[in-house]
């Protein structure tokens, strides 16, 4: 009798033991059709996550030679989502007669191929899950002034132009540089130094009939700059413990998972505190400038210079197309205000006219053909396509670029095609997906 029980008790391990052991282990294997789909499938899933506010996003598959099914489903109860993800999975294979369905990705981790522990990574994906609600808009009863606004503002018009987001971290004394008018003395200011500075170089390449051009400006139905307030989810200790200059890139992730998304804008970020680095851009759409940097609090004269530098870096410049193309400038270091490394004194505008400015390569992005400048270039290009779409989706760029692409490759400059940030017409414009 002993020995009967002890052989159903064996039996009863070992069912229960092959029954639980897909649901909890990554797939294995190097032949399988869903894999490449199934990548897209996980920076889909995770974009869903995003815009649905959900805490995860999971994938069960089964791959075997006879064929192949999936399930992919969102949720904020991660025992109950792997149970419902990999029910449903299997009713699938059963379908197809594949015997058993297994973790392909959690939270946009492919875990596919990999040694997996489910519990060791269930633990770190709630703790990330856990640290991502933090990282959410922070909507401070002090902060809603008189004259500041949360969000962008009706347009005027419906042409492209740059808009302003002033920004604090969660502990940043608030000094109201975006209802004060200090920030838009800046602009004003930068934008009268730009069109001087495109007007000399329009002027000698008998461009644009040689008028100076301008930055356009998201400006409110009341005449003043539209300027918008975000006060970020994080300390300033906890940006220095982050990792990296910018933590991941935060900034910027937090401004377009935020709704700052409009394809025809590009967001200047100005940090309403100290940073230890330079300004910066991360490309199309959104560049960065600091109140203060490196130790440096922000003059005008500095702030003009950033203001079209990373303007410049923000509308895809500078290409490697350009003949004298370095590390995403041009020159290493001389007197062009998009080399390098400047010196302060480095404020010309592609002086020889053969790179970047009034040029005549006719494969290469011109950037007085933006359409962020006014008066606007009667061949213009649009940044958001050149960085974000494929050429066969371009329709305001009046150039065929041969070389862009080429020497380029796809998506490098658009910020769009992260699989952490997400925008509701991203699928329907067919973006570039990282």
């Amino acid at each position: 009798m002993n020995k009967f029980l002890f052989l159903i008790f064996f039996y009863l391990l070992c069912f229960s033991t092959i029954a639980k052991a897909g649901i909890d282990e990554a797939g294995s294997g190097n032949w399988c059709k869903l894999y490449n789909k199934g990548i897209k499938l996980v920076e889909e899933n995770q974009k869903n996550k995003i815009k649905k506010n959900k805490k995860y996003s999971m994938i069960y598959a089964a791959c075997e030679t006879d064929g192949v099914a999936y399930q992919s489903y969102l949720g904020n109860d991660l025992e109950k989502l792997k149970k419902k993800t990999y029910k449903k999975c299997m009713e699938m294979a059963k379908e197809y007669n594949l015997k058993d369905c297994y973790i392909f990705s959690l939270n946009g981790e492919v875990l596919w191929q990999k040694k997996y522990d489910w519990d060791k990574g269930a633990k770190r994906a709630k703790l990330l899950a856990d640290k991502a609600d933090k990282e959410e808009k922070l909507i401070n009863e002090k902060d809603m002034k008189l004259g500041r606004f949360i969000e962008d503002q009706p347009d005027v018009n419906d042409d492209f132009q740059f808009h302003v987001i002033y920004t604090l971290y969660a502990d940043s004394k608030d000094n109201e540089n975006d209802i004060n008018g200090k920030i838009e003395k800046y602009i004003r200011a930068g934008n009268d130094w730009i069109y001087k500075k495109t007007k000399g170089a329009n002027k000698k390449t008998n461009t644009m009939n040689s008028e100076g051009q301008r930055l356009k400006w998201d400006y409110r139905k009341d005449g003043k700059l539209d300027i918008s307030f975000l006060r970020l989810p994080k300390t300033k200790k906890e940006m220095k413990n982050c990792g990296g200059r910018s933590c991941g890139n935060f900034y910027e992730r937090t401004i377009i998972n935020s709704g700052f998304n409009n394809p025809k804008k590009i967001y200047l970020n100005f940090g309403g505190f100290r940073y230890s680095d330079w300004p910066y851009s991360t490309g199309f759409p959104i560049f960065n400038i600091f109140q203060s940097h490196q130790g440096n609090p922000l003059t005008q004269k500095d702030f003009s210079y950033f203001l079209l530098h990373e303007a410049i870096h923000s509308m895809t410049g500078i290409s490697p197309c350009s003949p004298n193309h370095f590390e995403g400038h041009n020159t290493r270091k001389t007197s062009d205000m998009m080399s390098r490394s400047g010196d302060g004194r480095n404020l010309s505008l592609d002086p020889k006219n053969n790179d970047y400015w009034g040029h005549n390569n006719k494969s290469c992005p011109d950037m007085q053909d933006s359409v962020y400048f006014t008066p606007t270039s009667e061949t213009p290009f649009d940044p958001f396509e050149l960085a974000c779409l494929p050429k066969e989706k371009w329709k305001i760029t009046k150039h065929d670029y041969k070389n862009y692409h080429d020497r380029r490759g796809d998506m490098k400059d658009c910020f769009y095609g992260r699989s952490d940030v997400t925008a509701p017409w991203e699928k329907e414009l067919g973006v570039f997906q990282r």
